[in-house]
């Protein structure tokens, strides 16, 4: 019993340090303002770090365009197309768990009609169209 223990003790931290050395890994680099999603050529996709909020459709259009972050200003919610993109890059699950990012429904700028909109979960990448007085969770994008 006393062996597993002092075993477990001596395994431990290296299992933990691997862990971490491996989430990092998946984290994308930051450039331009964000998280890099996209590059090819010199030009892609960057994704703010942080949440935007939780609010309605309009109100996540409105928060986007406005955004000044890191220098930049010509912000935009992304389409249902670009979260396809963003999904591998911030996905929940690959990233360790909800440390970094919150698994919920986020606003795309995709319309289905005068009501609703596509939303993206980042942690199963389903696409919904939900009632755009709904509150979700908004991420901005930028082009470069």
């Amino acid at each position: 019993m006393l062996r597993i223990i002092l075993c477990l003790l001596i395994i431990s931290p290296a299992f933990g340090q691997e862990a971490d050395r491996s989430t990092n890994k998946r984290i994308p680099p930051i450039k331009n303002g964000g998280y890099v999603i996209f590059e090819k050529n010199g030009h892609g996709l960057i994704a703010t770090v942080e949440n935007i909020g939780k609010m309605e459709f309009k109100q996540a259009q409105k928060a986007c365009e406005d955004l000044i972050q890191n220098g930049f200003d010509d912000w935009r919610l992304p389409t249902k197309e670009e979260f396809d993109l963003i999904h591998p890059k911030l996905n929940h699950k690959k990233i360790g768990g909800g440390s970094i990012f919150q698994s919920a429904w986020y606003w795309t700028s995709s319309e289905v009609d005068k009501d609703n909109a596509y939303t993206h979960n980042l942690q199963t990448g389903l696409q919904s169209p939900y009632f755009k007085d709904f509150k979700c969770l908004v991420k901005a994008v930028r082009s470069f």
